[in-house]
């Protein structure tokens, strides 16, 4: 009878430390662990309207997706971050929103200086917040070039930065959503 006590606490305490150390890997729900880096895969550029080899001229569906997806992100309507699954803040979604919608010089530095905080190169960040600033002056004509500019500046970006800009706990929630901003725009002119 001892044994049988012995082997169902033994049980009892694997099946204890077990559950513990899962919610303590990040393997739970709570996004990536602190120190662990975030991969972002280059956004697909098309070298022409409808994807590759695609027909020349403007994507039909370039300039609804600048101006719902400026829109909706200027309004800090939640969004979830395509790379960790996570709920990004909603001003960093705003501020990200008005860089698209109005380009101004504001936003474009309140960005900036977010990415640059977390160890990103100047360089880099003036491309990607100026592409991003560009947007805000898209028409039907020349909105797909302007989404494959941003789209071209954030991978120079994933590119460029170092290492450690992609750590969890560092990142910057404007990050999260430019790419989540930058996602449905890309998709919209494959």
């Amino acid at each position: 009878m001892m044994k049988r006590i012995l082997h169902l606490a033994g049980a009892a305490l694997v099946l204890c430390s077990a559950s513990a150390a899962f919610a303590q890997t990040g393997s739970d729900i709570s996004g990536p662990t602190p120190g662990t880096t975030v991969t972002f895969a280059p956004l697909p550029v098309p070298t022409a309207a409808g994807g590759p080899g695609g027909p020349a001229g403007p994507a039909p569906a370039a300039m609804g997706t600048v101006t719902s997806t400026a829109a909706t992100f200027a309004a800090g309507t939640p969004q979830t971050s395509p790379a960790t699954g996570q709920v990004i803040p909603q001003n960093a979604v705003q501020t990200v929103g008005n860089l698209i919608q109005g380009g101004s010089p504001a936003a474009v530095t309140s960005v900036s200086q977010a990415l640059q905080a977390a160890g990103a190169p100047p360089g880099a960040t003036a491309q990607l917040t100026q592409a991003l600033a560009a947007l805000a002056g898209a028409t039907p004509g020349n909105a797909f070039s302007l989404i494959v500019s941003a789209a071209q500046a954030f991978n120079n970006f994933v590119q460029n930065a170092p290492a450690s800009f992609f750590t969890a706990g560092n990142l910057p929630a404007q990050f999260l959503a430019i790419h989540a901003a930058l996602t449905p725009m890309v998709n919209a002119i494959q």
